[in-house]
């Protein structure tokens, strides 16, 4: 009995594979730099929205001329 040695492919993805999984990871990290760049946002968003709130609370209270 004689026994050859074959060499044996190791990478067992494709180019394309790896460029697929590339792609989605880099358009999850997009969205979610995206979103944390809005949530900054929400903070202002929210102390305005409570200053006219506030204001239109004053100006309800006077009587309409």
């Amino acid at each position: 009995m004689s026994i050859k040695s074959q060499p044996v492919q190791l990478n067992t993805t494709s180019g394309s594979d790896e460029r697929l999984v590339k792609r989605c990871a880099l358009g999850i990290f997009r969205l979610v730099r995206e979103v944390a760049s809005h949530a900054q946002e929400v903070p202002g968003v929210v102390m305005q929205a409570a200053a006219d709130v506030r204001t239109a609370w004053e100006e309800s209270s006077r009587p309409n001329v």
